[in-house]
């Protein structure tokens, strides 16, 4: 592009020094568009261990919340067998009557 205009050596000089810059600012920006996507990645890949992390732990407390409901209501049942009976026939006729519908 410098040998198509014609001036002074002063002209060629800055238009080379342009060029120059422009290189200089096409390797910078791809530069950073390759560390924006690389940090993207890294914050995304952080987030998504950090959620597994969070959905296990809110897991093994649901699952640890469910064996104490299970073990309380199985110690109810065994010392109150009768009311535990009636309980259950009454939630069967129930759900009967509401299916048959």
């Amino acid at each position: 592009m410098a040998s198509i205009i014609k001036g002074n050596g002063e002209t060629n000089v800055d238009i080379q020094a342009i060029m120059n810059d422009l290189a200089s600012l096409k390797d910078d920006i791809a530069k950073l568009t390759k560390n924006v996507g690389n940090n993207a990645y890294e914050a995304s890949s952080a987030a998504a261990d950090q959620i597994g992390a969070e959905a296990t732990r809110a897991y093994n407390n649901m699952a640890a919340q469910g064996q104490r409901s299970a073990k309380k209501i199985g110690q109810q049942v065994e010392e109150q067998p009768l009311t535990a009976l009636l309980i259950a026939f009454a939630l069967g006729f129930v759900g009967s009557r509401v299916l048959s519908r």
